[in-house]
């Protein structure tokens, strides 16, 4: 017997699709009182830092300053000095909402954060309310500090309700076995 079971999803209606668009303030500091960014990893005589690994749980507001903004969520992962040659790092995070509508739901988020201090990174997942997301996150350093660094975060996404179908033709659980019909068709 397999250890999986595939089986068509049909629906009454068309999945649902959300487009998702936030304008949000990542606050990373990795020295001074709101330090919330820890090397774990400090690789000995590599050349640039390569391998330095840093565990991260940034704050993740809807304003520029920390201090007088809501603070939507938390960005939780870690980064790895990845280039011999160059500040480049690898970058890889869950955005845990905290609060207001999306309160416990996460986006995924990975990518590199190069020297620029400005580029893209791909959401390549969600959960809760966000479920099967997908999409980018722009970022741009607006403040730069010896301790800390606040980039503005634009996200544009797309993800899909895990209520919005009709009825499946399966469901996972113990109903749902391989090589047994359900309403005609063999999962």
């Amino acid at each position: 017997m397999a250890y999986y079971a595939i089986a068509p999803l049909m629906c009454v209606l068309p999945l649902i699709q959300n487009e998702l668009c936030m304008h949000l303030f990542l606050h990373q500091a990795w020295g001074g009182p709101t330090k919330n960014q820890y090397a774990v990893v400090i690789p000995p005589d590599s050349p640039n830092g390569f391998g330095g690994t840093a565990a991260n749980d940034w704050v993740i507001t809807d304003g520029l300053d920390a201090s007088r903004s809501n603070t939507v969520g938390r960005g939780q992962g870690f980064t790895i000095n990845n280039s011999l040659s160059k500040f480049s790092f690898y970058t890889s995070f869950n955005l845990v909402f905290e609060n207001g509508r999306f309160n416990g739901s996460t986006l995924q988020i990975t990518g590199v954060l190069p020297q620029s201090a400005n580029g893209e990174w791909s959401i390549t997942g969600g959960t809760g309310e966000l479920a099967l997301a997908r999409g980018i996150a722009k970022f741009k350093a607006v403040q730069m500090s010896s301790l800390s660094n606040v980039y503005e975060l634009t996200l544009h996404a797309y993800y899909s309700p895990m209520d919005s179908c009709g009825n499946p033709v399966a469901t996972c659980g113990e109903s749902w076995k391989v090589g047994t019909t359900q309403d005609g068709i063999t999962v």
